[in-house]
């Protein structure tokens, strides 16, 4: 928990300075994003260009506009205001071009501006010659009315000359000529136009002939004379209309000329005038848009960051709540060790009593045994060492069933069984203990004697007697009663079973903590006081009960007693699976004339193990080379085989799948058992490899027994459980032969094999010590481990464990290791040349 907290806070490091790191590169981002669309903006501005442009090009044509607000173009007023005003305006109309040229970056705008002040000029030149056209129209009138009464045209004047010639009424001597010339000063083409407007003298040379024609001839060549005027004045007339209608006519054209130009220069500076509100507005959008688009960026950025912050801030709050639990858990778990540590204080103060009792009473019996050899009060003190050793027993038994539930190796194992003979039994066999204690034991079994239940019956007793053995040890006077019905809830069938005592009572704090493990409650009433015990029995219960899907509660006033209620599901039975018959004590199997073939390396196990099944005269072949298994069972068949799981040639789980696919289509399967003093191995990895079951070393004649009987005879499984290996009372190498201490020559043959195999043993073990081979030392610590557990030295053993699991001894600790193994095979030498030296008088002793 520690570890996870520091993780947790590692991580919560991480995750800020990753959400800081995140927001400054998105406010980087940001600021990057904005400045681009800052630049974008300052390169959309307008130029000072650019409007100056769009100015002149306003100015110029709201000048064309004002020349062209001038009217009365055909007056002679109102043609001399707009050509003043054309010649005002013009040099500022043409600066303006010429300004608008040198702005413009456009070869096409430049173009349009030549074409523009060619146009300008145009119109210019135009209107000179609209100017001089008014000039003439205005003195037409008068030279035409001079020259209809002076002017006679040259062809009428060569007829009239060669008439008078041919007449000769002019003599030659007073024929006279007079020709006036005048000449007028030279003017500017500005001051001839201003002259049409002022009607100034013209300077046009006036020519005046005069001819002198004699009287006397006068009268007879006027009528002639008249006649070619006349004829010659209608020709002058119709000339003069002609000259006329031209004139307008190219006043006309002049004028449509110049509305022309002017609409063309008009057109021109529009489309300008256009294309710079065009470009205007289009930056001003542009600018609108780099604008917009700058705001936009900076709110997106915002938010994104404030999502950001948000996010990072909720993963920090998850972290922080996820730390704060993690420290409360941590707490409490702190809480629970403590209280665990202390508990388990208590449980080795309360087993350490527990324990030494009766081992002082087992001492104390043996003492009396010793000393009173031919005493006939032997028999009641081996049966007072049975019971305390039964009572140690149970308290192992207790342990290792509480380990089993917490590490979830427990095996369920389910059979059909009667409901109402298990509870019956399970119940009567506390009448004797109720009765010993002058208790009333009341049982009250309302079940159907025929109900056949499927399940784990030895769980079920196991529950019961935990539940009734608590009820009469707290109970000192009064009742127990016991009750058990079948109850049926929707289509399902429950078992509810009470025990209701009228002991000293459970006060209502201590309900709340008695279903954990290590806990014994303190009695107010001095006749209790400190009941003995591991704490552990409803812990057990409470977890199997938990494990069979049911429920136990209990209802309990301080003085008044108690009453524990267990809910149990049943299931139905099922045909196809095995029955549980009645299970006869260990030392009533009857396993005369069964087979067994024995396979283990570990010669000293072999040998006792074998000794075991001969005494229940089985026939045993005991073979310590594995790789000739497969031969024998060619030749033989067996009811059952053991074989040791650690073997050096070839390991137990090889051989039983080798013996698996040998005996494949057998019709009967022997049972393999498997043996090692290994703790811990899978159930399901037994299983695959074709056991059928195990058996841990070192195991007692008993568990031996009971599995052959399971196995073979077809007995309860569950009475293997029903006895674990409790610390040996003879100490040494005495405790390798205590089970055949009655025959001296199988116990001269055990120790014998125990000092060879182990003499052998040792140089390879001080080898592989002094080597650091962990692996060789492994493996021959593995196969003295279960002998040297039959010694009870706890020292040894507890050091044999580490080199089998491969850990590194000290060498104090490898040292302890060989000289302990030494004094055990000195202690065999002597314990066999005692046996040797007093065989004959052992046999006497047994005779008598």
């Amino acid at each position: 928990m520690a570890i996870k907290s520091s993780v947790s806070g590692s991580h919560i490091r991480y995750l800020v300075i990753t959400g800081y790191v995140l927001v400054v590169v998105i406010m980087i981002a940001g600021l990057f994003l904005v400045y681009n669309k800052l630049v974008s903006f300052s390169e959309k501005k307008i130029r000072g260009e650019d409007l100056s442009e769009l100015l002149i090009v306003g100015n110029t044509l709201s000048k064309l506009y004002e020349i062209e607000s001038v009217q009365g173009f055909f007056s002679k007023e109102g043609t001399e205001a707009y050509f003043e005003k054309y010649q005002t305006l013009l040099p500022e109309i043409k600066t303006n071009l010429d300004s608008l040229r040198s702005l413009s970056q456009d070869t096409l705008r430049t173009a349009t501006l030549d074409t523009i002040g060619v146009l300008v000029e145009e119109k210019h030149e135009n209107l000179e010659q609209i100017a001089e056209l008014l000039d003439s129209l205005r003195k037409s009138p008068r030279i035409i009315r001079e020259t209809q009464y002076t002017y006679v045209p040259n062809a009428l004047n060569e007829q009239i000359r060669d008439y008078l010639n041919t007449k000769n009424l002019l003599p030659e001597e007073e024929a006279k000529s007079d020709t006036s010339v005048v000449y007028g000063r030279r003017r500017r083409l500005a001051d001839r136009i201003r002259d049409v407007f002022v009607a100034r003298s013209d300077s046009t040379v006036l020519v005046d002939k005069k001819t002198v024609i004699s009287q006397e001839d006068f009268k007879l060549a006027i009528d002639t004379v008249v006649n070619m005027v006349r004829y010659s004045e209608r020709l002058d007339l119709q000339n003069r209309k002609k000259f006329e209608y031209a004139l307008l006519d190219r006043q006309s054209q002049m004028y449509l000329t110049n509305t022309m130009l002017t609409a063309r220069i008009d057109q021109l500076l529009k489309g300008i005038e256009k294309e710079e509100l065009e470009k205007s507005i289009r930056l001003l959008e542009e600018k609108d848009a780099a604008v917009s688009s700058s705001f936009k960026t900076v709110y997106g950025v915002s938010w994104l960051a404030i999502l950001i912050a948000l996010f990072f801030g909720i993963l920090f709050l998850i972290d922080f709540n996820k730390s704060q639990r993690y420290k409360k858990q941590l707490e409490r778990s702190n809480e629970h060790i403590r209280k665990l540590l202390a508990s388990r204080e208590e449980l080795m103060l309360a087993v350490s009593h527990d324990i030494k009792a009766p081992m002082s009473s087992i001492l104390g019996y043996i003492e009396l045994m010793d000393s009173k050899r031919d005493s006939g009060n032997n028999q009641r003190e081996l049966q007072n060492m049975k019971l305390s050793g039964r009572h140690i027993l149970q308290l192992a038994t207790n342990l290792l069933d509480f380990q089993k539930l917490e590490s979830g190796t427990w095996v369920v194992k389910e059979t059909n069984f009667n409901l109402f003979d298990l509870i019956d039994e399970t119940t009567a066999s506390f009448k004797p203990i109720a009765d010993s204690k002058k208790l009333r034991f009341v049982p009250d079994i309302r079940l159907p004697k025929d109900l056949t239940c499927y399940g784990d019956a030895y769980v079920i007793r196991q529950i019961m007697g935990n539940i009734i053995s608590n009820a009469i040890k707290y109970t000192q006077e009064g009742t127990v009663a016991v009750s058990a019905v079948i109850s049926e809830e929707k289509g399902n069938r429950e078992l509810l079973f009470k025990v209701k005592d009228t002991g000293a009572g459970i006060d209502k704090k201590d309900q709340a903590v008695i279903f954990e493990e290590f806990k014994q409650l303190d009695s107010d009433d001095p006749r209790h006081g400190r009941s003995e015990g591991s704490g552990l029995g409803l812990a057990i219960t409470k977890r199997l009960v938990e494990m069979m899907d049911g429920k136990i509660g209990l209802e309990s006033e301080r003085g008044k007693g108690s009453e524990f209620f267990v809910i149990l599901p049943l299931q139905p039975e099922q045909p196809d699976q095995p029955t549980e018959v009645p299970v006869p004590s260990p030392t009533h199997y009857s396993l005369e004339g069964v087979s067994v073939l024995l396979i283990d390396d570990d010669h000293i196990q072999l040998s006792m193990t074998a000794e075991m099944l001969r005494r229940k005269n089985m026939t045993v072949i005991a073979e310590s080379r594995p790789e000739n298994a497969l031969a024998i069972l060619q030749r033989q068949s067996f009811d059952i085989l053991f074989v040791d799981i650690q073997m050096p040639q070839i390991n137990g789980f090889k051989l039983a799948e080798q013996i698996r696919a040998q005996r494949a289509g057998k019709d009967v399967q022997t049972p393999i058992i498997g043996l090692s003093a290994k703790s811990g191995l899978s159930q399901k990895d037994l299983a695959d490899s074709g056991f059928t079951d195990f058996l841990m070393k070192p195991f007692t004649s008993s568990q031996l027994y009971g599995i052959i009987h399971t196995y073979v005879k077809g007995g309860d499984a569950t009475a293997i459980e029903t006895e674990t290996p409790q610390p040996p009372a003879t100490k040494g190498a005495a405790a390798l032969i205590d089970f055949v201490k009655d025959d001296p020559a199988t116990s001269k043959e055990i120790l014998g094999t125990f000092i060879s195999e182990t003499t052998a043993a040792i140089p390879r073990l001080e080898s592989a010590l002094k080597e650091n081979n962990l692996s060789v030392a492994g493996e021959l610590a593995h196969k003295m481990l279960p002998v040297f557990e039959m010694t009870g030295d706890k020292t040894l053993t507890s050091l044999l464990r580490k080199l089998e699991n491969k850990d590194d001894l000290s060498s104090p600790e490898q040292r302890q290791v060989i000289d302990s193994i030494r004094g055990h095979i000195r202690e065999a030498e002597k314990l066999t040349a005692k046996l040797n030296k007093d065989g004959g008088k052992k046999g006497d002793n047994a005779s008598r």
